[in-house]
Order: C-alpha cells, then sequence, then structure tokens
C-alpha cells in the first residue's frame, strides 16, 4: 500500500510538471542573388542582385523542432538585353478604321526590372543540441507584389506596319508611328500577380546569451508558380488620334511564357529568446 501511495505522488509531480517550450522574435536580413527569372524567346537576360529584410516569429514546441512565420520585403531585379529581336502588336486599327499589325525591331535595347514582394514564410526548423547549433528550415513563401516596375533607356525602335486586307506594308511617316525612334526611354509597370515560393535555409545558431541568438546561414528561394500576371498585354500602346505620341509597355509578355521569382544568398537573424512553460 506504501509503495502504491509514494507511486501515486509520483505520478501527480510529474503531471504537474509542465514542458518548457521556446519563442523567438526575431530580425533577419539577407543579400545575394534575387531575381526575377524568365526565359527569353529572343535576346538575353542578367539575373540581378537584391536581397530581403524582415520580422519574424518561431515557436519550439520541442528542443530540436519548431514553427517559423514572420514577414519579409523580398527585393528582386533583372535585366534583358534585345538587340535586333522583333515584337509583333496585333489587331490596331489607324484613323482611317483600317486594321493593321505592328512590327517593332528593337535595337540597343535593355530594359531593366525591379520589384518588391511582401512575403509571408510557413517554416519548419529543426536543429541540433548543445550550445552552438547547426539549423535547417524548410517551407513555403507567399508573395505579394507591392511594386513591378521596368525602365528603358536609349534604345532604338523601328516601326513598320502590315496591313492584311490590303497585303501591304507601311514604313513612314514618321507621324502615323512608323519609322526608326531613336533614344527612345520609357518606364511602366510590370504586372505582376501572386506567388508561392520554395524556400530553404541551412546554417549555424550561436548563443550570445540567454536571451540573445544569432542565425547565420545561406537561403534559397524559387518561385513554384508563374507570376506573370498579363501574358496577352501588348508592346505599344497606339492611339489613332494621336499616333506619333505612342508608348511602349514591358517587351516580357511579348517574349516569355512565365516570370518566377527567385533568390540566393547569405542571410542574418538576431533573435530574442523567450522560455515559457508549456501552456501558458
Amino acid at each position: 500500500m506504501k509503495r502504491v501511495i509514494i507511486l501515486l505522488f509520483a505520478a501527480m509531480g510529474s503531471v504537474g510538471v509542465s514542458a518548457q517550450v521556446v519563442h523567438e522574435f526575431s530580425i533577419n536580413g539577407g543579400v545575394g542573388l534575387s531575381a526575377l527569372n524568365y526565359k527569353l524567346s529572343a535576346g538575353k537576360k542578367n539575373l540581378g542582385f537584391g536581397g530581403d529584410c524582415g520580422l519574424g516569429y518561431s515557436y519550439f514546441f520541442k528542443e530540436q523542432w519548431g514553427f517559423g512565420t514572420g514577414v519579409d520585403f523580398g527585393f528582386y531585379n533583372a535585366k534583358a538585353k534585345l538587340d535586333n529581336v522583333q515584337v509583333i502588336t496585333s489587331g490596331l486599327q489607324d484613323s482611317e478604321n483600317d486594321r493593321f499589325d505592328m512590327y517593332s525591331t528593337l535595337k540597343n535595347y535593355t530594359e531593366k526590372q525591379k520589384a518588391i514582394f511582401l512575403n509571408i514564410p510557413l517554416m519548419l526548423q529543426f536543429q541540433t543540441k548543445g550550445i552552438q547549433k547547426f539549423y535547417a528550415n524548410a517551407g513555403v513563401k507567399i508573395g505579394f507584389p507591392l511594386s513591378s516596375k521596368f525602365r528603358v533607356s536609349d534604345a532604338e525602335i523601328t516601326n513598320k506596319g502590315y496591313y492584311p486586307d490590303y497585303d501591304n506594308w507601311l514604313e513612314m511617316p514618321a507621324f502615323a508611328c512608323f519609322g526608326t525612334f531613336s533614344d527612345y526611354n520609357s518606364t511602366g509597370k510590370l504586372k505582376l500577380g501572386l506567388t508561392a515560393m520554395l524556400t530553404l535555409e541551412v546554417g549555424g545558431k550561436w548563443k550570445l546569451s540567454e536571451k540573445v541568438t544569432l542565425y547565420t546561414g545561406i537561403y534559397f528561394d524559387y518561385g513554384l508558380n508563374n507570376s506573370l500576371k498579363d501574358k496577352d498585354q501588348p508592346f505599344v500602346n497606339y492611339s489613332n488620334s494621336h499616333p506619333a505620341e505612342f508608348t511602349t509597355n514591358s517587351a516580357l509578355p511579348s517574349l516569355t511564357d512565365k516570370i518566377n521569382p527567385m533568390a540566393v544568398g547569405l542571410k542574418l537573424r538576431l533573435a530574442l529568446v523567450k522560455i515559457t512553460e508549456n501552456g501558458e
């Protein structure tokens, strides 16, 4: 009987002791290759450098396992170089209501694209035991485009029109939007949509004090879906009442089927640690 009472009190004591959980509140920043990735049907692309920064929260339900989320701002850059590349804008109508297609030949044409995404990560983290740890994060990021722009400087565009009803070409005059236009400049919005990205991060976790931890690692993000929102966006914005005042949109919708944000680089994360009893 005495042994039973001792075992009962021991069991009650073990139930009353709550396991500890760890909360981490962090600020982070990354830098490296951070680009809008695409494949052009003509011309060349260059991936640009950028990075991200943000705030995070991690909940460790076990010593080696935790969930993480937060909010990050991702900065992406890319550049397309086009020379003797032809882009077609179909279904236009001139001042006499005749239908034609605009054939634009691009020379010395460099288009720079910049985008900012608001990213929300959903991560699972594993870490080794000990004061200095190895860690690995894996999960997804949901990205919302906040800004996406393009810029073209000092390009040359040669426009000519094909009239299918007459099987005829027009290469002038300039006041009708036909001919060669030098030192052409253009800026505008690149239409991007919601994206989901696979994200991985590995590195070391360093205990600076009882309440402060430093993460140093490398990260990799890759867009899983197509972020290009308007594939049918015309290249030339043409007005039959003011044809000489034409403008252009980004050349990307005419030369690629999809855009995937991607990033790889170095990341630092400074975390404030709070330890509580489970259930608090």
